[in-house]
């Protein structure tokens, strides 16, 4: 009795990783498909020089896998802290006030060139609001943050303004 409870603690407290996350790529050269996507995302990994992004296709086609990779090439060690993940949950006006804004205006210190990186997964689900409270915000902090915007579709994004 003893040996078949040892088994199942052992079998609980072992955690195997899901396939998609264990062979997930981490490098923008790992990533296969759009090869003029990888082409330019492999540029700004390589020269360090991240603009705001937004990419978009049909769900499972790799944008934030593709996205990740970009931050873990620029980021290296300090990706952890320096990346803040927005899922398609947490779409209200609320969380770019809040959350976003918090993590933007968070002092770190960063390799020059560096920027901490906002992900918004699904960004074509967040409200009207939130869009035009996340562009205020983006202007702002243009100079310590990144965006990038996972989508499905672009035309449910807002054009930025121009002044």
């Amino acid at each position: 009795m003893a040996s078949s409870s040892s088994a199942i603690n052992s079998s609980s407290s072992s955690y195997e990783i899901p396939w998609i996350e264990k062979y997930r790529p981490t490098k923008v050269a790992d990533i296969v498909g759009n090869e003029d996507a990888v082409s330019r995302l492999q540029v700004i990994a390589r020269d360090g020089n991240m603009p705001n992004l937004i990419l978009s296709g049909p769900p499972g086609t790799g944008k934030t896998t593709s996205i990740l990779a970009v931050t873990h090439e620029l980021l290296g060690s300090n990706c952890k802290e320096n990346v803040n993940i927005i899922t398609f949950s947490c779409r209200g006006i609320d969380v770019v006030r809040n959350k976003i804004k918090m993590f933007a205006q968070k002092k770190v210190t960063l390799p020059p060139g560096r920027h901490k990186i906002v992900i918004l997964d699904e960004a074509d689900s967040m409200t009207s609001g939130a869009q035009q409270a996340l562009r205020r915000t983006m202007e702002i902090y243009l100079n310590s943050t990144r965006f990038a915007l996972a989508c499905n579709t672009s035309s449910k994004i807002i054009e930025p303004q121009s002044r």
